[in-house]
């Protein structure tokens, strides 16, 4: 864990009274190395006296006779020797007590500085393992971000990729929807013009022969009754027939009057009557041609109505 700015400041502060502390302890050793106590002053031994009782003393008392000296106490004594000014100097065992002093203050005082030293060291290598732990942090914290980055921006391009590509597909389909229907489009316009232009072609031929058989009705009249008589003459008549027989023929037929194809529309009769119509028209081909020159209509409805 990180320390906090007051943790520190304490710290600091604590350092501080410390170094404090010892300088004021080395100043006040060395004031009292340089300023030794003052020796020990004599004291004198007195009494108080009143000066009445002098008096007393001095009129009631008679004082004692001198005695006489002796030649070696009649001899002057010599003055006392003259005392040296100043304070006396320090004995042995003061300077031994101030030599283990100083010793003591100076071992206290290396120890002390070993001890901030150690302790200096320690907060050194402390902020040093700390500042290496918040680059390690700060340089994880990068590089999380730099790999959160990177798989952004992979997932990003990954997505722009996948969209791009059903883009593409999404275009393609519809290129391929509007091909088809392009070509829907087209053959349902060639359908529709082919089929308009058959139905003009059918109405042009209805037309022209309508009018042809409108300009020879007779010589129509008489072709087709010509063409029924023929088709009965080849048609054999089944036991189921009855009377009355009457079947609408639907004839496909090429110029030369050649019978293509025979289809029977409405008709009164069963299968057998049916099936001997349809072979009797196969069997009067080819038809007897048109009068006037008038070419085969490609299809010709024929009404069959035998007369026996």
């Amino acid at each position: 864990m990180s320390e906090s700015v007051t943790d520190r400041w304490l710290s600091i502060g604590m350092s501080v009274l410390l170094h404090g502390g010892l300088i004021a302890l080395l100043a006040l050793g060395w004031w009292h190395f340089r300023h030794p106590a003052p020796p020990p002053t004599l004291s004198i031994n007195a009494t108080v006296v009143d000066a009445r009782t002098l008096k007393g003393v001095g009129s009631a008392s008679i004082p004692a006779p001198k005695p006489k000296q002796t030649p070696a106490e009649a001899q002057p004594t010599s003055p006392p020797a003259a005392q040296p000014e100043g304070p006396p100097p320090p004995t042995p065992d003061e300077l031994a007590m101030r030599e283990q002093a100083a010793k003591e203050e100076a071992e206290h005082q290396a120890q002390a500085e070993k001890e901030l030293l150690a302790r200096q060291q320690a907060e050194q290598a402390r902020q040093e393992r700390q500042q290496k732990e918040e680059q390690a942090a700060a340089e994880q914290a990068t590089q999380a971000e730099e790999a959160k980055a990177a798989a952004q921006a992979k997932a990003k391009k990954l997505a722009e990729a996948k969209k791009k590509a059903a883009a593409k597909l999404a275009a393609r389909k519809k290129l391929a929807e509007d091909r088809k229907l392009a070509e829907e489009k087209k053959l349902a316009e060639d359908r529709a013009a082919a089929e308009r232009a058959a139905r003009v072609a059918d109405l042009q031929q209805s037309l022209h022969e309508d009018e042809q058989a409108s300009a020879a009705s007779g010589a129509l009249a008489s072709w087709q009754s010509a063409i029924t008589s023929r088709i009965q003459n080849a048609w054999i008549r089944p036991p189921t027939a009855r009377p009355g027989i009457k079947c609408v023929l639907n004839v496909g037929l090429v110029p030369g009057g050649s019978v293509t194809s025979v289809s029977i529309g409405e008709c009164n009769g069963d299968d057998a009557v049916r099936q001997s119509i349809q072979t009797a028209v196969y069997n009067a081909s080819p038809l007897p041609p048109p009068p006037n020159g008038i070419p085969f209509p490609r299809q010709l409805i024929i009404t069959f109505q035998p007369t026996s």
